[in-house]
């Protein structure tokens, strides 16, 4: 999985990120979503100091931005995250408290030990959300191309994101995007939104074709779509996760 790196930030403050490859991108970036998350996106072959040193250099222009997200009242931390996908079950231990950063790693005993400032909610979730995306970009890769192929399906690449609203996508170039967060669903929630998805690749929109065809890949589409949102609100309702 990527390694979770530390910007320094003023006020002894730190913010996570990674380092992210891509065969397309012809320079090294600095990219900031629009809920904190911070990566550094460079090409094949740069070296990983190079952009390092990029991203510090451009610490200033970050904490700028980090300013402008809108930081609502933090809630509390969850003690364990159920990924229904998986079926796992992880206790989170926040024991070993440091100053200003925070980090994570799996034990022998099952657990994500997190270690660091935890008065800080909304520093825990990035860094949590941050090891779903890792493990969702393993599992999704591998159902979605098996879903794909057993409907007779052809997209282009996957991208694994963290959106607040959004549980997939696809672009018009069939690039599909999932959301990390659909490994706390069921398998056949998380089917759906791949069904859903693989679907727009042929229609890109949601006309009577479009849900044809997806009823014609899962007939309970209507039962798995009404539990997928009524399961939304159950799995998000103390906020931690938005």
């Amino acid at each position: 999985m990527d390694k979770i790196h530390w910007l320094q930030l003023s006020n002894d403050r730190k913010h996570p990120y990674r380092i992210t490859r891509s065969k397309r991108a012809k320079y090294v970036r600095v990219k900031l979503s629009s809920h904190g998350e911070l990566s550094v996106v460079a090409p094949h072959g740069v070296n990983a100091r190079h952009a390092h040193d990029f991203l510090h250099s451009r610490a200033d222009w970050v904490e700028k931005h980090l300013k402008d997200i809108p930081q609502n009242e933090p809630p509390q931390c969850p003690d364990r995250l159920v990924l229904k996908l998986l079926d796992e079950e992880w206790a989170i231990d926040y024991s070993g408290l440091k100053a200003s950063d925070i980090r994570l790693h799996e034990t022998a005993q099952g657990q994500l030990s997190i270690q660091g400032n935890t008065t800080d909610p909304d520093l825990v979730r990035k860094v949590i959300l941050m090891w779903c995306k890792q493990k969702a970009r393993i599992i999704f890769n591998d159902m979605l191309q098996q879903c794909a192929e057993h409907y007779g399906f052809h997209y282009r690449r996957l991208s694994i994101r963290a959106q607040k609203t959004r549980w997939g996508s696809c672009s018009s170039q069939k690039n599909i995007n999932l959301n990390c967060r659909l490994l706390f669903f069921s398998e056949n929630i998380v089917r759906y939104v791949m069904i859903h998805e693989l679907c727009h690749t042929i229609e890109m929109n949601h006309s009577k074709r479009f849900w044809s065809l997806v009823a014609e890949c899962d007939p309970d589409y209507k039962t798995h779509r009404k539990k997928l949102k009524s399961d939304s609100r159950i799995i998000f309702a103390n906020g931690f996760w938005h």
